[in-house]
């Protein structure tokens, strides 16, 4: 699943290549692919923006199967028992059969949809209401204990039933979720748009406790959280548009640290190694950012 564990630790089994010397294959969808994919066996599992869900062979890249959904999937899947659970733009929770594709239950949230506020990083007309352009993925499920977590556009954290879809329970936030939730000793961690990172307990779907980061009310610029926590020996470490890097006592949500990220927002998912809480490169709060730094900084 993503992040490899319900943790999201980030870690991997085994060995990697050591070099890359050339191009093995490549499979092309109908659009970019936005979500990570994962590999069970020799076959590769995978959403496209294109709508569509694939299985591919790992070894040649040919296709096995592909299942189509009403909208954009850029999430990654989470495979369990045989199935692929994965979620869609159409506002549409799949649980897929592994083998063949087929789809085994659907289950329909409130409807998706991106983060939006007025004057959003400060674009013209201040009044007016912008979808973010940098909203780009949805939460990636994971699978604990016969449950599927996801969180959703319309403000939801989803816990289902895995075999049959049905509803266990539906936490509501206060904006979009579409990190993805970390599910360690019955809880279930994630950050939602609203500025709060929340611990919820997963037999009953109550909150256990919530953290409020720092926002910016005037042009939404750096306002909640995107990235998924890691869940490591009793901490969870989290990114926020705010510019920090958190790490948060996972029984009372109280701040231990925090990291100051010079104004550039951490939405990816940090890693955890050897005591090391690993943050990737940012992505920065404008393009005039970029546009500034010298070109041979990257």
């Amino acid at each position: 699943m993503f992040r490899g564990n319900a943790a999201h630790t980030g870690v991997y089994p085994g060995v990697a290549p050591r070099e890359f010397h050339r191009l093995k294959w490549k499979f092309p969808t109908g659009a970019r692919v936005v979500g990570s994919p994962v590999i069970q066996g020799k076959v590769i599992y995978f959403g496209s923006d294109d709508g569509n869900v694939y299985a591919v062979d790992a070894e040649s890249g040919r296709q096995i199967w592909k299942t189509t959904t009403r909208g954009p999937v850029p999430c990654t899947p989470a495979i369990d028992h045989g199935t692929v659970y994965v979620g869609s733009y159409d506002g549409k929770f799949y649980a897929l059969d592994a083998q063949s594709g087929a789809v085994k239950w659907k289950f329909a949230t409130e409807g998706e949809r991106r983060f939006e506020a007025k004057g959003l990083h400060g674009w013209q007309p201040k009044n007016q209401t912008f979808a973010d352009a940098f909203d780009v993925f949805l939460s990636s499920p994971a699978v604990v204990d016969g449950a599927v977590y996801f969180g959703s556009g319309d403000g939801n954290l989803y816990s289902l039933d895995a075999n049959s879809g049905e509803l266990r329970w539906k936490f509501r936030t206060g904006d979009v979720v579409h990190a993805s939730p970390a599910i360690v000793n019955g809880v279930a961690f994630v950050g939602s748009w609203d500025s709060y990172f929340y611990a919820v307990d997963v037999g009953n779907g109550k909150e256990k406790w919530r953290y409020h980061a720092g926002e910016d009310p005037l042009v939404h610029n750096q306002v909640g959280f995107q990235s998924s926590p890691a869940v490591v020996d009793g901490v969870v470490y989290t990114g926020c548009r705010d510019a920090q890097l958190y790490a948060l006592d996972a029984a009372t949500g109280k701040e231990k640290w925090k990291f100051d990220n010079a104004l550039s927002w951490v939405i990816a998912s940090p890693q955890w190694w050897m005591g090391r809480s690993i943050s990737p490169l940012p992505i920065p709060v404008s393009i005039t950012w970029w546009k500034r730094r010298p070109a041979n900084r990257f």
